[in-house]
């Protein structure tokens, strides 16, 4: 037997919600069960409108960190080749390099 995880305070049937739809929307999310499995959800619009704010936000941070955080990895990787290919003695002065120096 598997557990559904359900995302609302609300739990209604098909059936019920088919002629309780307003009741529904105004609980803000609604779960929906068919033969008491969660087949969807309703959602009322200031909480659509939340969960869409949200992800526009995190979008917009990924937009913002991807190159910025691409190009770290790039340089991350060159600096580690760079230092495999030193001897250990060289491994004090890596250790008090600042990211800008062992980056470059």
């Amino acid at each position: 037997m598997t557990i559904q995880k359900i995302y609302s305070q609300k739990v209604v049937s098909i059936t019920y919600a088919e002629s309780h739809i307003k009741e529904c929307l105004d609980n803000g999310t609604t779960a929906l069960l068919n033969n008491n499995k969660v087949t969807g959800y309703i959602v009322n619009a200031e909480t659509f409108e939340s969960m869409m704010n949200i992800l526009d936000g995190f979008t917009s941070v990924k937009k913002q960190l991807s190159p910025d955080l691409e190009s770290k990895i790039i340089r991350v990787q060159k600096a580690l080749n760079g230092i495999r290919s030193k001897s250990a003695s060289d491994y004090e002065k890596y250790k008090h390099m600042s990211d800008d120096e062992l980056f470059e």
